[in-house]
This record gives C-alpha cells, sequence and structure tokens, in this order.
C-alpha cells in the first residue's frame, strides 16, 4: 500500500483551493493571520507616503484625490500581501484567490453580474414605487464622470477585497471554517465603516451583510477577481447609474441623481440604498442563486411543493 504524501502549508494545494486546517496548528495560522495584519497596516501608511508625490500632479483634476488613495492604498495591500505570502512560502493564486485559476471568463462575468443585479434590482424598484427620486443635477458630461467613478472605485474595491476576502478570510477558513471566517471578516467590513459620514447601525449592519455576500461570491466561483468585480458592479451602479451617495459619501454626479423620498429603513437614506433593506433583498436573492449553482443548496420540485436541501460547507472547504 503507497502512503500519501502530507501536503504542507507551502504547498497549498487540496484540490479546493484552500488548505485544510490540519495542515497547520490553529495558532501558527493566526500568527500569519497577525503578520498579515500588521504588515498590510504598515503598507497602507507608507505607500501613500512613497507614492502621493508622483501623483501630486494630477491634483486639479476633479475627484483626483479620492482616487489616488484608493490607488495607493491598493498598492499597499497588493505588495503587503505578495511580502506576507513569499515569507510564509504560500501559493499566490491558492491564498488570496487571484491567480489564474480564479480568472476564468464566466467567473468575472459571474461576479460582475452578480454585484449589478444585487444593487441595480432593488434600487430599480425603489425608483418605480417612488421611494427614490429622479431630480435634475447639473450639467456636465455622463461618460466622463463615469470614468472617474470607475477609476476610483475599481482600485478601492480590490484594496478592500484583499484587505477582508483575499489572504486574511484563507487563514480563518483554516483557522474555524468557512461560516466563522465569514462572520469574522464581514464584521470587520461592517467596522471599516464606523467613521463614514452618517453612519448609523443600520448602515453598518448592511454593510457588514454586503460582506458576507461578497464572500459568498469569493468562496462559491472560488476567485478573488470575481468578488473584485462584484464590488465594484454594487458600487458602480449606485454612484455611476442611479448618481447616489455610496457609504455615506455623497459626490457630484451630473444631469441627475436620486433621493430618497421613501423610509430611510427601505431606501438608506442619505448613507445610499446599500444601507437599506431592500439591499437586502436584492443581496438574498443573489447569493441564493449562487448557492444553487455551487451546489450548497439543492431545490426538488415534487409535484405541487418544493423541497429544499442545504450542504453546509465544512471546514477547509471552497
Amino acid at each position: 500500500m503507497t502512503t500519501p504524501r502530507p501536503v504542507s502549508a507551502a504547498d497549498g494545494a487540496t484540490g479546493r483551493g484552500v488548505v485544510p486546517r490540519a495542515a497547520l496548528p490553529t495558532s501558527m495560522v493566526l500568527a500569519r493571520l497577525m503578520a498579515f495584519i500588521g504588515v498590510s497596516t504598515v503598507a497602507a501608511i507608507l505607500a501613500p507616503a512613497f507614492l502621493h508625490p508622483f501623483l501630486h500632479g494630477t491634483t486639479a483634476l476633479a475627484g483626483v484625490r479620492l482616487i489616488a488613495h484608493g490607488a495607493m492604498t491598493c498598492v499597499g495591500l497588493l505588495a503587503a500581501t505578495a511580502l506576507t505570502l513569499r515569507w510564509f512560502g504560500e501559493s499566490w493564486g491558492v491564498a488570496t484567490g487571484l491567480g489564474a485559476a480564479g480568472f476564468d471568463q464566466w467567473k468575472l462575468f459571474g461576479g460582475l453580474a452578480a454585484g449589478w443585479f444585487a444593487i441595480a434590482m432593488p434600487t430599480g424598484v425603489l425608483v418605480w414605487i417612488g421611494a427614490l427620486r429622479i431630480v435634475p443635477a447639473e450639467a456636465g458630461s455622463w461618460g466622463h464622470a463615469a470614468l472617474l467613478a470607475a477609476a476610483m472605485l475599481g482600485p478601492a474595491a480590490l484594496a478592500e477585497e484583499l484587505m477582508f476576502r483575499g489572504y486574511a478570510l484563507t487563514l480563518l477558513r483554516r483557522a474555524w471554517g468557512t461560516t466563522a471566517a465569514v462572520a469574522l471578516s464581514s464584521a470587520g467590513f461592517g467596522a471599516l465603516h464606523l467613521l463614514n459620514a452618517g453612519v448609523t447601525a443600520q448602515s453598518v449592519f448592511m454593510v457588514a451583510l454586503a460582506g458576507v455576500f461578497l464572500a459568498i461570491v469569493r468562496v462559491a466561483m472560488e476567485s478573488l477577481w470575481a468578488a473584485w468585480l462584484a464590488h465594484f458592479a454594487y458600487n458602480f451602479v449606485q454612484l455611476a447609474v442611479f448618481h447616489t451617495p455610496i457609504s455615506g459619501i455623497a459626490l457630484p454626479q451630473p444631469l441627475y441623481r436620486a433621493v430618497s423620498a421613501g423610509p430611510d429603513w427601505l431606501t438608506g437614506g442619505a448613507w445610499g440604498p446599500e444601507a437599506g433593506m431592500a439591499a437586502a433583498f436584492g443581496m438574498l436573492v443573489v447569493s441564493l442563486l449562487l448557492a444553487i449553482l455551487a451546489g450548497w443548496v439543492r431545490v426538488h420540485r415534487r409535484g405541487w411543493r418544493f423541497d429544499i436541501d442545504v450542504r453546509p460547507i465544512g471546514r477547509g472547504e471552497s
């Protein structure tokens, strides 16, 4: 009988994209997580100091400060992730989900579509029933504003995905399993927005719920690329399509804007649609579809009745 060779943490391969919990003691996994958080914090602070002089000449452009901030943070977190993985001998693609295996056209399209429909569907319904009202805004170029929004939102979304649903999520899954990892990373994602303008208990809860949704995209598709595009689309629809605030930040948009005309608990009020319960419904619908596609949920028709079977995700399983 042949004895299989154990898979080391450096190999990082299990056939499901995540090193099993037994490969490393929990204490060592958490030590790696603390190291990653420390290196990322330092990199996020140092990156603007090194990169800002190169971007200073473009500060005359509208919105460039926000664009530069997101890009610099993104560069810092990419460098921190690469440094940490090299230090511990981890595989980039396996540890982050940002490798070639996740860069599949259907995964990319699926992530983009998931983020788009999760917020476009409920926001469109709010406009249709009059809970959001479209009002005129200052003149300008819609295309130019949309490009600026994309330039700002793209790097910022990738930075947040690297921070919460990249290597950190992988380590948390190794230590405590997928359910706990999603809950902890999503709570941290919500806490990150506590200092935003107009923050409320509901807005923080809804951001944390969005973290759960994005983690479902990440795990279901085994791709951080997909989660990044879902995150980007989710914010882009609000800012560039409906011209609403995002996470309490209202940016000038040309031609029209959507303002809340209904209860804040439903529309999100000044925080934006992502803070309203309508957005929760959109994320729930798309998450259920992803769970069905991933095989976690199976729906069986028996005559006039539908039975739903749920398969929990085990520890260390994608």
